[in-house]
């Protein structure tokens, strides 16, 4: 994330967890050098040929005016941002997952995966042994998702949503930085390629 990009991912925050107070103060979090914001970014104004999933995904969709707050962040001749996962490094063995959040016209496209794929990569070449997150446990497809990167859980958080005191699931995946864990990444990233692609 660049701070061009912070009126976006603020109001796909906003949108994602209406509930949320107070809101992640973005410009504050570029600062921090324990936090890491990553931004899946179409632009609109692409053109054929060598695209990636996502310019392909940029050309099916295109931004819409029309958001909840009465406004996407958006104006033309920016990067349109579809998504945003937020990590912090808890300790040099970890990273936390502080939210994730995809805007309602590009979910169910693969961008949220992608999100959480880029973020293991970002832990793993920082260095990070662990990545962890706490999640609804009304979540399902959320959780789905998790556990297909390795991720189990390790405990729960009992009333850890104020909006509802819905208990959360806390899932972790260990040694990112291990052969294995790297294996299971090539193969999640050819899938989602292919997912992204269609």
């Amino acid at each position: 994330m660049k701070e061009a990009d912070i009126s976006q991912v603020s109001l796909i925050e906003a949108d994602t967890f209406p509930q949320l107070f107070p809101p992640t103060s973005f410009r504050k979090e570029l600062q921090r050098e324990v936090s890491t914001v990553l931004v899946a970014v179409t632009n609109p104004n692409i053109v054929k040929g060598n695209e990636t999933p996502l310019t392909v995904l940029a050309r099916k969709t295109s931004p819409s005016t029309t958001y909840r707050s009465g406004s996407t962040g958006w104006k033309p001749g920016m990067d349109f941002l579809t998504g945003f996962i937020f990590l912090w490094d808890t300790t040099f063995e970890e990273s936390h997952v502080m939210s994730i959040g995809t805007r309602r016209s590009h979910r169910r496209k693969g961008i949220g995966e992608l999100l959480l794929y880029s973020a293991a990569i970002s832990s793993i070449k920082k260095g990070a042994r662990s990545l962890t997150l706490e999640v609804r446990v009304s979540n399902v497809p959320a959780i789905s998702l998790y556990k297909k990167y390795g991720m189990t859980t390790q405990g729960l958080r009992k009333s850890y949503y104020i909006d509802n005191h819905e208990d959360a699931k806390i899932m972790t995946v260990d040694d990112i930085q291990s052969l294995d864990y790297r294996n299971l990444l090539n193969d999640r990233r050819v899938r989602l390629e292919e997912r992204l692609k269609n």
